[in-house]
């Protein structure tokens, strides 16, 4: 493989991988957490009382709580949290060289935490702090499609074969070779990619995949 082909799938092995795709992203994500928390100050006094903290699939509120600030920003400190730990995660990433990923990553960074900003900021606008129904599916729908993107582009820097690979494990099912930088390898039986358990980033990366079905049976079973 040329060294133009091995730097288009993500770096030759033991290169750093440069972060400078993500400040964008970075600087967005946290503007927009910024402004939720004060729009949120700035609204306190003007929002309800009891404050609306949780809502059914229509979105309608169904769960309430007494207005204080520690109520109202909650949303957008978690969000801006969770969103700043998939940040981190690229830090794994530049050590492994791993370039292709680093805009994905990225975006589903600031999915998480400008897309709760943003829900956040429209709820505070909001006369009854109701946010729009559709925005929580939006959101949804964008951590779906992001983690997708992160799939592909991680499948795209992969610099070996299934045969090529001696971490298979269960005949084949299961892959786990720390010395692999790769995060998902291509599936040594069928069609489609598998996490590289040895890695502590394959781990991560793994609950990123899931979190969606997560949310989605956490809240069938609180809505229901």
């Amino acid at each position: 493989m040329s060294r133009e082909t091995m730097h288009e799938a993500g770096g030759q092995a033991g290169e750093r991988a440069s972060l400078r795709p993500a400040l964008p992203w970075l600087v967005v994500t946290l503007a927009l957490g910024l402004a939720a928390v004060v729009i949120g100050l700035v609204r306190l006094d003007q929002l309800p009382d009891p404050y609306p903290v949780h809502f059914g699939p229509a979105g309608d509120p169904d769960r309430f709580t007494d207005r204080s600030p520690g109520a109202v920003l909650m949303p957008a400190v978690v969000g801006q949290l969770s969103g700043l730990a998939v940040f981190a995660t690229l830090l794994l990433m530049r050590a492994q060289g791993h370039r292709a990923v680093v805009p994905p990553l990225a975006a589903l960074g600031l999915v998480i935490g400008g897309g709760i900003s943003l829900i956040s900021i429209a709820q505070y606008l909001s006369a009854d702090a109701v946010p729009p129904p559709w925005s929580f599916w939006l959101l949804l729908a964008g951590i779906v499609v992001t983690t997708a993107w992160v799939v592909h582009a991680s499948v795209r820097s992969s610099r070996r074969s299934a045969d090529e690979r001696e971490g298979w494990k269960l005949g084949g099912l299961v892959y786990s070779d720390q010395d692999d930088p790769d995060v998902f390898v291509p599936k040594r039986t069928g069609v489609g990619v598998t996490v590289n358990l040895g890695r502590p980033m394959g781990w991560v990366v793994m609950g990123l995949v899931l979190l969606p079905g997560v949310l989605v049976v956490l809240g069938v079973v609180v809505w229901t």
